[in-house]
């Protein structure tokens, strides 16, 4: 006798497999996209970074970095942005003629996060593009990230000019 398709028992049994594998998989996936989420919001970050150091020496004015939202203990909030803008002052995450670049949180929540806690503001110089930090510091914990899993990063900066994780 010729068969075409799946009996109920087959497709019952095959059913309870995948429900195993998917079982055991997804602890994993989980994981794997709590450091993706890191991953995206360090990246982001960095081309904020860059982005601004690059405009502050071609437009030969001062760019300022401003951490909306953040304070300088663990906070688990997606309400929160670092903004570039071309004004010393920033105090929320709306954008107008002098915004130059945008990480909104609400796009990358699920994350405790901390600034540094001398620097809600940074300037970045025209002329060389380097962030102007107090007398005597030379490398800043700018920004730390922690996801639910308690991984934490990092984001260094360098008084010359360098994102370090």
């Amino acid at each position: 006798m010729n068969k075409n398709g799946f009996t109920l028992l087959e497709l019952i049994i095959a059913m309870a497999i995948l429900a195993v594998v998917l079982a055991a998989a997804a602890p994993s996936f989980h994981s794997l996209m709590a450091r993706n989420k890191i991953e995206r919001t360090v990246t982001e970050l960095k081309g904020l970074f860059i982005a601004a150091k690059s405009e502050a020496v071609m437009r030969n004015k001062e760019v300022y970095l401003h951490t909306v939202g953040l304070t300088d203990t663990k906070t688990y909030t997606d309400d929160w942005c670092v903004i570039a803008t071309t004004e010393p002052t920033a105090n929320s995450c709306t954008t107008n003629n002098n915004t130059l670049y945008i990480v909104d949180g609400h796009s990358l929540t699920g994350l405790n996060i901390k600034r540094h806690q001398d620097y809600a503001t940074i300037k970045i110089d025209s002329m060389n593009g380097h962030p102007k930090f107090n007398a005597g510091e030379g490398i800043i914990d700018w920004l730390t990230f922690e996801n639910e899993s308690g991984k934490a990063v990092t984001m260094q900066m360098h008084m010359f000019g360098r994102l370090y994780r």
